[in-house]
C-alpha cells in the first residue's frame, strides 16, 4: 500500500534542553504507522530549506527507508522550526517559523506523484483545501487532520473531499458530536475527536463509537499522541477492523508512545 505524508513538515526544538527531531503531523503518523504495518510504501511530498534541520529530516527518511524524491530542497531556504516547552509532560508550541512552507504548493510533477498514492495525510498547516479535489480524484484517499481547528471557515469544503479526518477537544459536548454528523452528511466516511485521557469519539454517518483511553504507565511527553493515534486507528481500517478495534489499536499506540520522549520510535528510543 502507497502512503505518504503530504505538506507541511518541520524540526521540533526544545532549546533548554538541548533536544531536536524532524515532526509534522505527517510524518508522525506515518513512522508510527510503519511500525503497525511494515509492508507499506510510505513517501514524503513537501518543501525543506538545504539547511541543517532540513539535513536532518531527509537523513531520518533515508534510515527508515522513505521515499523522498518528492521533497522540494529550497536552495538558500529555511527549514520550518517549531520551539517546544515543556509543561510537567505535557509540550506546549511556544513559537513556529514557517521558513518555506509559507508558500509551498506542489507541482505537477508532484501532485502526479501524490494521485498515485493509496492514502495520504494532510493537514491546515499549509494552503491545500483546493487541491483536494485533485488529490483525490483517482481514488487516493485522504485521512485529514483538523487538530483543534473547528472553527476554520475551509472546514465544511473540506469535509467534503476527505475519507477520514480527525479532531481534538477537550472533552465531548453535543457540539462535537453535531459537528461529526455534520462533517459525515458532507462526505467524510468516518470522523474521529479525541478527547486526551477522556478517550475518543468516532462516527461512520449512522452510529457513534465511544471508546476510553489505555492509561499509560509512565507518560514522559504528551508530544505524538493525537498522530500516534490516528496510525493506529488508520492501521485498523486499513486492515479491515471494525471501528471500535481501529480506535482500540490507536488508544494503544497513543499509550506507547507517551511513554517516550519523541513522538515515534527511533533507534535511540
Amino acid at each position: 500500500m502507497k502512503f505518504a505524508a503530504v505538506g507541511f513538515v518541520c524540526v521540533d526544538v526544545y532549546q533548554n534542553l538541548g533536544v531536536r527531531y524532524p515532526t509534522g503531523n505527517g510524518i508522525d503518523l506515518m513512522f508510527n504507522l510503519m511500525d503497525l504495518m511494515p509492508d507499506i510504501e510510505p513517501a514524503v511530498i513537501a518543501a525543506v530549506g538545504n539547511d541543517d534541520h532540513g539535513r536532518m529530516l531527509l537523513d531520518i527518511c533515508e534510515k527508515k527507508h522513505v521515499d523522498t524524491s518528492h521533497v522540494r530542497i529550497v536552495k538558500g531556504g529555511t527549514t520550518p522550526t517549531v520551539e517546544m516547552r515543556m509543561n510537567g509532560t505535557d509540550r506546549v508550541h511556544y513559537h513556529t517559523e514557517r521558513g518555506v512552507a509559507e508558500c509551498y504548493q506542489p507541482t505537477g510533477e508532484e501532485m502526479d506523484f501524490i494521485r498515485k498514492q493509496e492514502v495520504i495525510h494532510t493537514d491546515l498547516s499549509w494552503h491545500v483545501t483546493d487541491l483536494l479535489p485533485d488529490m483525490r480524484k483517482l481514488g487516493t484517499q485522504i485521512y485529514f487532520d483538523f487538530s483543534k481547528r473547528y472553527q476554520h471557515p475551509d472546514v465544511p469544503k473540506i469535509l467534503r473531499n476527505i475519507q477520514y479526518g480527525i479532531f481534538s477537544f477537550e472533552e465531548e459536548t453535543e457540539e462535537v458530536r453535531e459537528l461529526l454528523r455534520m462533517g459525515c452528511g458532507l462526505g467524510a466516511k468516518i470522523l474521529l475527536a479525541t478527547f486526551g485521557e477522556q478517550g475518543s469519539l468516532a462516527y461512520d454517518g449512522s452510529t457513534f463509537y465511544r471508546e476510553p483511553c489505555i492509561k499509560a504507565d509512565n507518560i514522559v511527553n504528551t508530544v505524538g499522541a493525537g498522530d500516534s493515534f490516528g496510525a493506529g486507528f488508520l492501521s485498523g481500517i486499513l486492515q479491515g477492523k471494525t471501528i471500535p478495534e481501529a480506535m482500540r489499536a490507536g488508544a494503544a499506540k497513543a499509550a506507547e508512545i507517551v511513554q517516550i520522549f519523541k513522538p515515534y520510535h527511533t533507534p535511540e528510543t
